[in-house]
């Protein structure tokens, strides 16, 4: 008894510490590559070499000194994903008793992501441009008797980046440019609490694990600044380089924190009130290529994410440190290959694939995105109707072994679960040069 009252007088510290930290919420693969529907079609590949589409800009700014005039891009992303737990058990801080609840259910939670690009000529070398994407993002959400809702009820991350950009070109051959990334994140997170728990090891009559749930809520929001950088070469007429960074951006996010169904008894000791965390969003390196022959351009990227930033959660509640957990994720590198077909003037065909692994390590996954190595598969096509104006459209299928949780807290007890995961993805985009 001892030893579950240790457990379980953790839950008021420990459950804050939980929804305030991102870490759990956004434990791997929370970056948005959807950012244009034409480089969707390839799976990415050589998105830092194309260099054909306002869009560009996102994947290396110096790509838009092969844009001439004044062009402007806008597009829209249809996300859905499947992240089904497929089964799950939990018991209650000590082993003993079993939590009840529900699994079967799908995690994710469709969204739509939209972008929009301009890019213009001031003269004969000099470029400018100015993006607006969303770069960063997930949303999952869990019903209220899930057998994992005291690790993740709702977990919601919007993000807007406005990126005004400018280029150059240096020489013949070499282009230069960068900007800024001037991004605000949103967070709302939340999971149960096992109010029955805490009555019970006070001796609250009638309360025992499991039988009283709770929750608690943080909303938080922040506005942080990055930069990226890009290069692009063309050795000879056809072949084209592209070396492009994003820098790392921090979010401290402030907001509060509210609790819910609390028991009277118990109410002293769940105060509504503020609450900060610290969001990392890993730095990005890409090396792509593009290689016209003839009708065909072959496309290839090597994608690095620097995501061991993210080694710990740190959370606070004022000024008071409640709790630092690591979390070691790892970097990455993606890599990714696929071919464009020009079959005429007006119709280009499109596919790739891409190897894009996870930065979890096993024994840190969670129920807030119980995410794994992802394998893509992509087809796309661009019509123009009339020299100018290009309509461009995308579906990709994502795959994913299935992903075991298997965890312990001492708020929220032992957890282990399985999911099945897959994702799929459309998009439509509308580019015109004036």
């Amino acid at each position: 008894m001892v030893g579950r009252k240790i457990f379980y007088l953790g839950t008021a510290l420990s459950t804050v510490a939980v929804l305030a930290a991102p870490g759990p919420v956004f434990a791997a693969g929370y970056e948005l590559l959807e950012q244009s529907a034409v480089t969707q079609g390839n799976a990415y590949a050589g998105a830092g070499a194309r260099a054909d589409d306002p869009s560009t800009m996102y994947f290396n700014p110096a790509g838009i000194t092969k844009l001439p005039g004044i062009e402007v891009s806008s597009g829209v992303s249809g996300i859905f994903p499947q992240g089904r737990l497929i089964s799950g058990t939990a018991a209650a801080p000590g082993g003993f008793p079993t939590y009840a609840g529900v699994a079967g259910t799908n995690s994710g939670s469709t969204a739509a992501l939209p972008n929009f690009t301009a890019t213009a000529q001031l003269t004969d070398s000099l470029f400018v441009g100015l993006g607006l994407t969303s770069p960063f993002g997930l949303a999952t959400k869990y019903p209220s008797d899930s057998v994992v809702r005291y690790y993740a009820l709702t977990t919601q991350l919007k993000t807007i980046n406005i990126a005004p950009t400018i280029a150059w070109q240096a020489l013949p051959q070499v282009s230069l440019g960068g900007g800024l990334n001037i991004e605000t994140a949103q967070a709302h997170l939340s999971n149960a609490i096992d109010f029955g728990g805490l009555g019970f090891v006070h001796g609250i009559p009638g309360l025992f694990p499991g039988s009283a749930d709770g929750s608690a809520t943080i909303r938080g929001s922040d506005t942080a600044l990055g930069w990226n950088a890009g290069a692009l070469y063309e050795p000879v007429a056809g072949t084209r380089i592209g070396l492009t960074y994003r820098s790392a951006v921090f979010h401290d996010l402030s907001g509060t924190v509210n609790y819910y169904s609390v028991p009277t008894l118990l109410a002293a000791g769940f105060h509504n009130g503020p609450a900060t965390a610290k969001l990392p969003e890993p730095s990005r390196a890409a090396l792509s290529v593009a290689q016209d022959i003839g009708d065909w351009t072959l496309l290839g990227s090597l994608t690095y994410t620097g995501w061991s930033i993210f080694h710990s959660l740190t959370a606070f509640s004022g000024s008071t440190a409640i709790s630092s957990t690591p979390e070691n994720f790892r970097d990455t590198v993606a890599v990714s290959a696929g071919a464009d077909y020009r079959v005429n003037d007006k119709l280009t065909l499109r596919a790739g694939s891409m190897f894009d692994p996870t930065p979890v390590q096993n024994e840190f996954r969670n129920p807030r995105l119980a995410d794994n190595d992802r394998y893509w598969l992509s087809i796309g096509a661009t019509y123009r109707p009339i020299p100018n104006l290009a309509l461009s459209a995308a579906y990709s299928h994502i795959f994913a072994s299935n992903a075991s949780v298997n965890g312990a807290t001492s708020s929220a007890g032992s957890l282990s679960a399985m999911y099945s995961l897959s994702i799929d993805i459309a998009s439509v985009q509308v580019a015109y040069r004036f």
